[in-house]
């Protein structure tokens, strides 16, 4: 009996030291310094006291605004990586032994800027064109100014390069236009002062993700009883990114078309007796991201016949002169057609006085016209009667 007891303390003890073994030292003096507008440097020191058969290694993980930027498990004391301030950013290091075990994690968070503009957005219009657009905020500085630079690796941007090209709107910078090569990620600066204080926000946007191209040039060609539509792809974008939606009319009857293929052509049947008119518009597929073209200029082919347009024309109007003259003629005879009715408690009313003043009095009892009867009466030329002469 002793001997279990013994045995259960041991078992206790051993635990208790593994449970001890287990819980490492956190990294020591986490800082973060800025190497240039959007890369950040983050160092720490190794904990003390760690086992020497302990293989040491750093969890480290980026998030923004609860989301998970990156995570990386390294040897090195040190962590680089280019980001924006588009909300709050968490850095958080842990201390890893022999990928068994891990300490608590060290925080070093930086709160979200003060804004100075709000729903900041990017979009392409080609390989070499770029827009992007915000919303003063309600504290936006006067001698606001954008910047920007690209992504040449996770660590490193180019050069910063300032917006020369903005627009404007009651008098407040609401955009900027930017001309060079957009493949990769690119970072923006806007930065201001407010209240005697310098600010600054940073956006990083995925130019390929936001888009917005030129819109289509139709191409018509007849083809036997068909006609054949073609249309060039967009300039930026893979070609699988592409969907296309067909608005046509045909004798003024309007139809819309979403065309599945990925290739940039429609066939739609074709009636001699009709004018076609067509447009095109490209759709960014989801899977490669958002937005897509305006309506393309209307393409015209052949003509309506004349008898189309006299039917499409005659019909219309000669209902419209029939509905006219059904209403003047009812304005013209709406009397004969809906005579007055009097009312029965006038001609009580009426019975009434004429019993009492021994007079006739119609009041409003409804008389009818008396038709002219028209009598022809013609007179005979009597002859004259013949003068008597004296007996001589």
């Amino acid at each position: 009996m002793i001997l279990t007891h013994l045995g259960y303390l041991l078992v206790l003890l051993w635990i208790r030291e593994v449970t001890v073994e287990k819980v490492l030292p956190q990294p020591l003096d986490l800082s973060l310094t800025w190497y240039n507008e959007f890369c950040v440097k983050l160092s720490w020191n190794a904990p003390r006291d760690l086992d020497a058969s302990c293989e040491v290694k750093y969890m480290f993980d980026v998030t923004r605004n609860g989301r998970l930027l990156a995570s990386e498990r390294k040897m090195k004391t040190e962590f680089e990586r280019c980001l924006s301030l588009e909300g709050d950013v968490h850095f958080s290091v842990q201390t890893e032994c022999n990928k068994s075990s891990r300490s608590q994690p060290v925080v070093y968070t930086i709160a979200a800027p003060t804004e100075l503009v709000k729903n900041f957005y990017c979009f392409i219009n080609s390989t070499v064109d770029m827009n992007c657009m915000w919303i003063a905020a309600d504290q936006a500085p006067e001698n606001l100014h954008l910047y920007y630079s690209y992504a040449e690796t996770r660590t490193t941007v180019s050069n910063l390069s300032r917006c020369s090209d903005y627009l404007h709107r009651e008098g407040k910078k609401t955009g900027c236009h930017i001309r060079g090569h957009f493949g990769a990620l690119v970072f923006l600066q806007v930065n201001g002062t407010v209240n005697g204080s310098s600010l600054r926000n940073t956006f990083e946007v995925s130019p390929l993700y936001n888009v917005k191209p030129a819109a289509p040039m139709v191409n018509i060609t007849k083809e036997g009883t068909e006609l054949n539509l073609s249309w060039d792809y967009p300039e930026i974008g893979a070609t699988y990114c592409w969907d296309y939606i067909l608005n046509y009319s045909k004798c003024k009857e309007h139809l819309n078309k979403l065309i599945e293929s990925k290739q940039p052509k429609a066939n739609i049947p074709y009636d001699p007796r009709c004018q076609y008119r067509v447009q095109v518009k490209a759709v960014y597929s989801k899977d490669c991201g958002l937005g897509g073209s305006d309506w393309s200029k209307v393409a015209v082919y052949g003509e309506d016949e004349w008898s189309n347009i006299v039917i499409a024309i005659a019909i219309p109007s000669s209902v419209f002169l029939l509905v006219i003259l059904f209403f003047c003629c009812l304005m013209k005879h709406r009397e004969k057609m809906f005579p007055k009715i009097p009312q029965p408690s006038l001609i009580f009313k009426d019975i009434l006085n004429s019993s009492k003043e021994q007079k006739t009095f119609i009041g409003n009892l409804y008389v009818p016209v008396e038709e002219d009867v028209e009598c022809k009466i013609s007179l005979e030329n009597k002859p004259p009667l013949p003068i008597m002469q004296p007996d001589s």
